[in-house]
């Protein structure tokens, strides 16, 4: 049975570095046999959490926040086998297009922290401008490793590449190949 991929780009330049090597490994998943849906969290209204914990008040756990795009938008992620997360670096961290959806997962979890999302696979795809790639990346990596964990995904792979002008990244034949590399990986699961 082929895989369903749902890709969540945390960039709000399309067609720039994050997108190109998300479209790249979609298009190697693809190739191999994968399913494959792209989603710009640009595009998409969510709301940041509000900390009031009424989600964990309920059974189900519910979001007190309703009009906006996230139920919808955490549907797709529950009905994936797989996810891949891509995001530039803002400041060490994921961009601010990817933090309020991450954030909203919590909303999700019952209340014996119980993930909708147990026994997912996932990759993490992270671009940044500065030269020092891994010490930029890193601690996304690392975030997104943390967060997973917690939710029982497995993290399979990651892809990171240092580019700045837009689309840039796609004269980075290594980072091409990784990230075609990752999504034959993830196709093959």
């Amino acid at each position: 049975m082929a895989k369903k991929i749902v890709a969540f780009i945390g960039s709000p330049r399309k067609k720039g570095n994050t997108d190109t090597l998300v479209t790249e490994l979609l298009a190697a998943a693809e190739k191999a046999g994968a399913t494959t849906e792209k989603i710009y969290l640009s595009d998409l209204n969510i709301k940041p959490c509000n900390a009031c914990d009424s989600c964990h008040k309920k059974d189900p756990p519910q979001c007190v926040i309703s009009d906006d795009d996230f139920a919808a938008t955490a549907d797709k992620m529950k009905a994936a086998d797989v996810v891949v997360f891509g995001t530039p670096v803002y400041w060490w961290t994921v961009s601010s297009q990817c933090k309020p959806f991450m954030d909203r997962w919590y909303g999700l979890l019952d209340s014996k922290w119980n993930s909708p999302f147990k026994g997912k696979s996932a990759a993490v795809v992270v671009c940044c401008q500065d030269s020092g790639t891994k010490a930029m990346t890193d601690p996304i990596v690392h975030t997104f490793r943390e967060s997973f964990s917690f939710l029982g995904i497995d993290l399979v792979d990651t892809v990171t590449a240092t580019a700045h002008a837009k689309g840039e990244v796609a004269e980075n034949k290594k980072a091409m190949a990784k990230a075609a590399e990752v999504g034959r990986k993830l196709a093959a699961l």
